[in-house]
């Protein structure tokens, strides 16, 4: 009668790599009626791509292209990036932060996807935190970029 204390010592470690972690999955876009682009498409070639050293510059779009943020973080620790307000009339979100694996390990790295559409003319600064979405922990890391859309 060994056989189930032997299959609880065998499966323990694997249930407790996975009970903390929140498996993220992409988000439908609201109104699309379809899903979300997927998070590992790979971006049009039109699209602009911000990553985390691009932090402090400034970019220019036409109107009607696409900002696509992919920012690094890891998983399981609940920090996600996580866009201020902008004005809607020059830029707006699409859709919610999209997923990319980069790691099949518990924990490993990923990126978080946030796409925006460039609306109208203007100027508008995008700040993007890494933080955790409850709580009252400090912000991990910030990005900024100024968006001109013309």
């Amino acid at each position: 009668m060994l056989r189930a204390p032997l299959a609880s010592a065998l499966l323990l470690p694997l249930l407790l790599a996975c009970a903390g972690c929140h498996h993220e999955t992409p988000t439908p876009t609201p109104g699309s009626g379809g899903p979300a682009p997927s998070a590992d498409a790979a971006p049009a070639s039109d699209d602009t791509v911000v990553r985390l050293e691009d932090d402090g510059k400034t970019l220019e779009v036409s109107a009607g292209k696409r900002i696509v943020f992919k920012l690094a973080s890891n998983s399981g620790t609940g920090y996600v990036w996580t866009p201020a307000p902008v004005d809607a009339t020059i830029l707006v979100q699409q859709g919610e932060r999209e997923v990319e694996r980069t790691s099949d390990l518990p924990g490993g790295s990923k990126l978080d996807v946030l796409r925006f559409a460039a609306k109208g003319p203007g100027t508008v600064t995008v700040q993007v935190d890494l933080k955790r979405p409850w709580g009252d922990q400090p912000v991990a890391k910030t990005l900024k970029v100024t968006v001109t859309v013309r």
